[in-house]
C-alpha cells in the first residue's frame, strides 16, 4: 500500500542484473503528487477495506487519518529518500520535513459490503478515524413496496467543501458496475 522493496532488472556492464529497490505503491504515489499540487483535490479509493487486515496495510499511516491531531508518522528511510526525490531534493519540504502529514487535498474514501463476514475485523481505534455512511444500492427512482423516493438514487457525493462540485451516486454505480460485468 505505501512502498517496498522489490525485485528490479538493471543492465549493470551489459548484463542484466536483478537488484532490489524501493518501489513506491498507491499511497506513496498519490501522497507525493497531492504535495505537490495543493491547487487541486487527489481522491484514492479503497474498495473493500474490511477485505485486507488494515493495521497491517497502513501501519503508521493509519494515524495521519486522524486531521484533527497534530500527529506526524516518521516516514522508513527508503520512503523519506524517495519523498525527497519526488519533493526536488528538497529535504525541508512540508510533505516530510516534519514526518509526514496528510495534505489537505488529499480525501481517502473506502467502501466496504457491511453484510460480507469480513476476512479482518477493523479495530475500534482504525475505525474511529472515518466518518460513516450507510448507502444502499438500488437502482430504481422509487421502491417498489410503497412508491417512495429511494433516498439512495438521490445521494450526491460532494468533492468540495462549499457543496459546488458533486457526482450522483447511482451514475457512479452504475458505470463502476458496467465496468466489472
Amino acid at each position: 500500500f505505501v512502498g517496498g522493496y522489490k525485485p528490479v532488472s538493471e543492465e549493470v556492464d551489459a548484463n542484466e542484473v536483478i537488484k532490489y529497490k524501493f518501489v513506491p505503491q498507491a499511497f506513496a504515489n498519490i501522497y507525493s503528487r497531492a504535495w505537490k499540487d495543493l491547487e487541486n483535490p487527489y481522491y484514492l479509493v479503497i474498495e473493500e477495506i474490511n477485505r485486507g487486515n488494515c493495521a497491517e496495510i497502513f501501519g503508521e499511516i493509519f494515524q495521519l487519518l486522524d486531521r484533527n491531531s497534530n500527529y506526524s508518522v516518521t516516514p522508513s528511510k527508503e520512503l523519506k529518500e524517495h519523498l525527497i526525490k519526488e519533493f526536488g531534493d528538497n529535504i525541508q519540504h512540508d510533505g516530510i520535513v516534519k514526518g509526514l502529514k496528510l495534505p489537505s487535498n488529499l480525501h481517502i474514501l473506502a467502501t466496504m459490503n457491511t453484510s460480507d463476514q469480513s476476512l479482518y475485523p477493523m479495530d475500534s481505534a482504525f475505525k474511529r478515524r472515518w466518518d460513516w455512511e450507510y448507502i444502499p444500492i438500488c437502482y430504481n427512482e422509487k421502491t417498489e413496496e410503497d412508491e417512495r423516493e429511494n433516498e439512495s438514487f438521490l445521494y450526491k457525493v460532494y468533492l468540495d467543501e462549499a457543496k459546488t462540485k458533486y457526482f450522483k451516486w447511482i451514475d457512479f454505480i452504475e458505470k463502476i458496475n458496467g465496468i466489472i460485468e
